[in-house]
């Protein structure tokens, strides 16, 4: 099927240059070297030449295409898929963006490289719907390409990982879940939260953390999904809640003011039992309910307005701040989340990460700060890593930061250790890099 599909399929295009010999490919393949290509290219000389450089490199370049239709066909008649499919942005019958939407939930689709001369914001576009659509995604370059330049671009890539794997399943019970709760095996680990005004740490959040039967860490990940199947999300939240206005109460009685924040879900918002239950508890810890905020993941707050309007304003009447969490991940507006009751706006890591080197982050970064401290919002940036990661998150407005170049989540006997050293709440010198006055 093979070699004939190929041929049929490319008999219909504008592109009459053969692949790569069905002699070679089988030697090369014999070999076992290289992995298999297609080109999807409607310009000839472009295509000439990223065949070439691929055959040199060891690739088995399998089928050359100039219409979408075409490759998808091939795809669908071939027992299987490319490892990557070399494409332009333009075709003859549509575009990448097409091609994608098409490819989008199926498990056989290859890997994408984009060779294209459209602009450099077109490219990272294309990019972007690429992991929107949870597609594998090799590369990219802007023509012109340097001879060789795409076949050293896919030397780095691996292929290993695929947006398409499912998640892993959880094996934890009802039973077991149940044991966490009972037995104080589901903890609340702390993370600091530094003000880059004063360089003060005004604050922790509490992570969910559980300890398995033989004492092994059983991460969020895993959790989560298990305590939302088995219907007790909400009981692990309010231990989180009770573990972190102890602590609070605590360093208040100690003099360290800090405040705290843990997720919740707008589901659990939902549910006026479990807002009355949250208050109560937090009122018994003697703990006033403004010392904490409630963390709604950004994609919740896209949903039903009303529905979040409705969830979001009763928890505010009830004392407690609300944080917009991940933000950078959903499609909100802050023209929407000016109708929200939120205190704080939390930048996500996928905004964060290497923001220093991206101007459109930075760019980004920086509008939707101002808009939120506009808004009387402050404005988090979170997982920083690197000092210039925390440069770039002063200079695009943010009031606070968290992430692991402070400090990783950690038990409550060691955030309590953490805090001592500090010196009136304040970073010791040279333990974070220097930053604008």
């Amino acid at each position: 099927m093979k070699s004939s599909s190929s041929s049929r399929a490319r008999a219909d295009t504008t592109d009459a240059k053969p692949a790569t010999p069905k002699s070679q490919a089988a030697a090369t393949a014999a070999a076992g070297q290289g992995r298999r290509a297609w080109l999807l290219l409607t310009d000839t000389a472009h295509a000439d030449q990223v065949e070439s450089e691929l055959v040199a490199a060891g690739w088995l370049v399998e089928a050359r295409h100039t219409q979408m239709q075409h490759l998808l066909l091939q795809l669908h008649c071939e027992p299987t898929a490319p490892d990557v499919v070399v494409c332009g942005l333009n075709f003859e019958d549509g575009d990448a963006f097409r091609l994608m939407r098409l490819l989008s939930g199926d498990a056989r689709a290859p890997a994408l490289f984009f060779s294209s001369r459209q602009p450099r914001a077109v490219l990272k576009s294309a990019l972007a719907m690429a992991a929107a659509c949870k597609l594998q995604v090799a590369g990219g370059l802007e023509r012109p390409v340097e001879p060789g330049g795409v076949a050293q671009a896919l030397r780095g890539w691996n292929g290993v990982e695929t947006a398409q794997q499912p998640a892993p399943q959880t094996d934890l019970s009802a039973t077991a879940l149940r044991a966490m709760l009972t037995r104080y095996r589901l903890q609340a680990w702390m993370q600091p939260l530094l003000r880059l005004s004063s360089r003060e740490v005004v604050g922790v959040e509490a992570f969910m953390r559980g300890v398995g039967e033989d004492g092994s860490p059983v991460m969020p990940a895993e959790l989560l999904p298990a305590l939302k199947l088995h219907g007790l999300l909400e009981e692990a939240t309010l231990a989180m809640a009770h573990q972190l206005s102890s602590f609070l109460v605590e360093c208040l009685e100690q003099g360290m003011p800090l405040s705290g924040s843990l997720n919740v879900s707008l589901h659990s918002l939902s549910d006026p039992g479990f807002c009355g239950e949250l208050s109560r508890m937090v009122h018994r810890s003697g703990l006033d309910a403004s010392w904490i905020t409630l963390e709604i993941a950004e994609r919740d707050a896209v949903g039903d307005l009303p529905l979040v309007i409705e969830n979001t304003a009763r928890i505010r009447m009830l004392g407690f701040n609300l944080a917009l969490d991940n933000f950078g991940t959903a499609y909100s507006s802050l023209l929407q989340l000016s109708q929200l009751p939120f205190s704080e706006l939390k930048l996500d890591r996928t905004l964060v990460a290497d923001m220093d080197a991206d101007l459109t982050k930075q760019v980004v970064a920086g509008a939707s700060a101002s808009l939120a401290r506009g808004l009387g919002m402050r404005v988090v940036a979170s997982c920083v890593e690197t000092a210039a990661e925390l440069r770039a998150a002063q200079a695009a407005g943010c009031t606070d930061v968290q992430g692991h170049l402070l400090a990783r989540p950690m038990r409550v006997e060691a955030m309590r250790q953490w805090l001592h050293g500090l010196d009136a709440m304040r970073l010791p010198p040279g333990s974070l890099p220097d930053l604008q006055a």
